[in-house]
């Protein structure tokens, strides 16, 4: 979205000194031929002033095809920016009368116009809703690019991704334009919107049927004595993949819940080091028979707020995606260290590295995706649903925590999260 931001800025820009340049050639024809005018006025008969009047001739004939190659650059700029889907607008904010005057728009922007007389008009005369109008100024106010998602009322509710950014021309006021560009998200954020509910629906509907299954298998293979060894291990493979849809179900359901505005995390103060060490001694006895050694170092006792059982759901996630890549690997050392210190300023900072498989480079800004499977070759090998860091993405963003990610292929990866945070002692200090 940065380049193609990039990409029609340059074409607004490009597009303003076209014109510029169109209007100073006008100017410039215009000014010669009020001075033939005026030449021919005085003497037109005179061998000197028909070569004058010949090389002034010449001279308009050089800027007609300059004024000619303009035209046809404009024309050009204008086609591209007219067949781009996104609203573009590119305005001025008139200090004096303290009004936002609309300098261009493309046809992208002239369908939420309520009137096609736009030009040299002031946005508060074209937009029926000021919702644009006072993100624009609030541009101004900041003396900031902004990026936000608005509602926009005209005729009806519509979803944009809106940027503004300022723009320098090489005018008197080159601080005062905004370039604009709105992107339509409606039918985005009702497909969306369909694709929560359908996800409450379902997960709510399978969870019972499939309760039921697993304990149908669970309680034949506890009274087992008159079946067959085919029949056992079917049971099994029952069990097993009923279990494995059930966390699915789980998972969904853990997403509509916090993808839902009303959710309410339960933030308090908490003692991370604690937190992390209990999801340690989780996997280190799950890890024992699968020739992976776990590594702890935790620098101090750190206090950061959050909410607790949302945190243990993102370090078991992240350990438990390091355990199974590392699992798998099949040569060299299988290891996972886990660290927590403290960083710069406030910052706490939770690191899980790995040696194992490591992710392709191509696949990296991929990996928080809802659904997304690093190896699909090895999906059937590594039990999981591509909805686990996902989760923990989500979850991060209402912490106001980061997380970055570093990996080489078959050396491993390092997942860095970054809170916000004190150390036990800073609270004490701070409470007493």
């Amino acid at each position: 979205m940065v380049t193609y931001f990039l990409l029609i800025s340059i074409f607004l820009v490009v597009l303003y000194y076209v014109v510029t340049a169109y209007m100073s050639l006008k100017k410039e024809t215009s000014k010669l031929k009020s001075s033939i005018s005026r030449v021919l006025s005085i003497s037109a008969s005179d061998p000197a002033t028909e070569f004058l009047v010949h090389s002034l001739e010449e001279k308009i004939k050089d800027l007609n095809k300059k004024m000619d190659i303009e035209k046809r650059k404009r024309k050009n700029i204008y086609s591209i920016l007219n067949n781009i889907s996104e609203a573009i607008m590119l305005v001025f904010y008139n200090e004096s009368s303290d009004r936002l005057i609309l300098d261009y728009a493309n046809k992208g922007a002239q369908n939420l116009f309520i009137t096609s007389d736009f030009l040299g008009k002031t946005l508060s005369e074209i937009l029926e809703d000021h919702t644009l109008i006072d993100l624009i100024l609030k541009s101004y106010r900041k003396n900031e690019n902004l990026k936000e998602e608005i509602i926009i009322y005209s005729p009806k509710k519509s979803f944009f991704n809106c940027e503004i950014k300022k723009v320098t021309l090489d005018t008197e006021h080159e601080q005062n334009y905004r370039i604009v560009i709105l992107r339509d998200i409606t039918k985005e954020k009702e497909l969306d919107l369909m694709r929560r509910e359908f996800l409450t629906v379902m997960s709510h509907e399978l969870k019972t049927p499939l309760t039921a299954i697993h304990g149908y298998a669970e309680t034949l293979l506890m009274s087992d004595e008159n079946m067959s060894p085919q029949a056992i291990r079917f049971l099994r493979i029952i069990e097993d993949e009923s279990s494995r849809l059930t966390r699915l179900i789980n998972d969904l359901q853990d997403i509509s819940r916090l993808e839902r505005k009303d959710y309410e995390y339960h933030f308090k103060e908490l003692n991370i080091s604690n937190l992390i060490k209990k999801v340690y001694m989780i996997f280190e006895s799950l890890v024992k028979d699968m020739d992976v050694k776990l590594y702890l170092d935790i620098e101090k006792e750190l206090i950061i707020t959050g909410d607790e059982d949302r945190l243990m759901q993102v370090a078991y996630n992240i350990l438990d995606n390091a355990v199974k890549f590392t699992y798998i690997k099949e040569n060299g050392p299988k290891e996972i260290f886990i660290r927590l210190y403290s960083g710069k300023e406030d910052e706490i900072i939770f690191e899980v590295e790995d040696t194992g498989i490591g992710i392709p480079e191509r696949e990296r800004n991929k990996i928080f995706n809802l659904f997304y499977r690093v190896d699909k070759s090895r999906s059937r090998q590594i039990p999981g649903t591509g909805i686990g860091l996902y989760i923990v993405k989500q979850i991060l963003e209402k912490h106001r925590a980061y997380i970055e990610v570093d990996s080489e292929e078959q050396q491993g990866t390092l997942i860095k999260i970054i809170f916000k945070g004190r150390s036990l002692n800073e609270t004490s200090r701070h409470n007493s």
